[in-house]
């Protein structure tokens, strides 16, 4: 029995035997693929009932893991206040991944109940057509300008709420134009006084917001990197997109 057949004996377990204490503290340890996992073989109440024992801070991870339609069940049976709260939580583009499986009027409301600052992001990202670089990439990520020291990169790091997950520090020009990238590692043993120009590689692959997703993670296996900047017609900065997401749209065109 593998571990995500373990976990799910022992949910099933706990729900039988009305443990919820004990079913969130499981739920808090285990992977939220695998919660999303069990999740798809329970029953629609018993569903509801395991994932408002999920904590809020996980709750989005584990959302973001179900597929139509049962995401769309679980979010009719949780109510849309309730589920508006978990997406302003959640990264802008897997909420993205979430609201484009609902019908347009439930996501309608759903967007009009999250905060104005996380919708509006939303619904820009929703503006490019499906399955283009624009609609899959992330509006938040790590940029700095070309001017800037090592010190002062990191600290800049150390300020912004999207640095826990960066791979690569951005380098920008005075008008967000895409001149660089340096990855982390490279930042982290650099001298800080060294300007980031001088370590900074200056062949970057970037995408526009209308290359196709297929496109996208062609890009990926061939370079071997883990972001890929996405970029305006001007190659201003707009988002990136993660290996993550990439390895999801391989699944898709495999199922397909």
């Amino acid at each position: 029995m593998d571990e995500t057949a373990r976990l799910g004996e022992t949910i099933k377990e706990l729900l039988a035997e009305g443990r919820d204490e004990r079913l969130a503290d499981v739920l808090e340890d285990a992977h939220p693929a695998d919660v999303s996992r069990v999740i798809r073989e329970l029953p629609p109440d018993e569903q509801v009932r395991v994932f408002r024992l999920v904590a809020p801070q996980r709750a989005g991870a584990v959302l973001s893991e179900l597929d139509d339609p049962i995401l769309r069940e679980l979010i009719g049976s949780l109510g849309a206040t309730e589920v508006s709260r978990i997406l302003d939580r959640m990264p802008t583009d897997h909420v993205v991944e979430v609201v484009e499986e609902l019908p347009k009027e439930q996501a309608e409301g759903i967007l009009e109940l999250m905060e104005e600052e996380k919708s509006e992001e939303v619904q820009e990202l929703l503006e490019y057509g499906e399955g283009t670089a624009g609609r899959l990439m992330s509006p938040e990520f790590i940029a700095v300008h070309e001017r800037a020291t090592v010190a002062q990169a990191l600290e800049h790091i150390r300020k912004a709420a999207t640095g826990d997950d960066a791979f690569y520090v951005w380098v920008v020009d005075d008008h967000d134009h895409l001149v660089g990238l340096v990855p982390l590692h490279r930042l982290l043993a650099a001298d800080p006084a060294t300007p980031i120009s001088a370590i900074r590689n200056e062949d970057v692959e970037a995408v526009s917001v209308d290359t196709d997703q297929e496109e996208v993670a062609r890009l990926v296996q061939h370079y071997n990197v883990i972001e890929v900047p996405v970029v305006d017609a001007n190659r201003r900065l707009l988002g990136t997109i993660g290996v993550e997401d990439v390895i999801d749209v391989i699944r898709e065109e495999a199922t397909e």
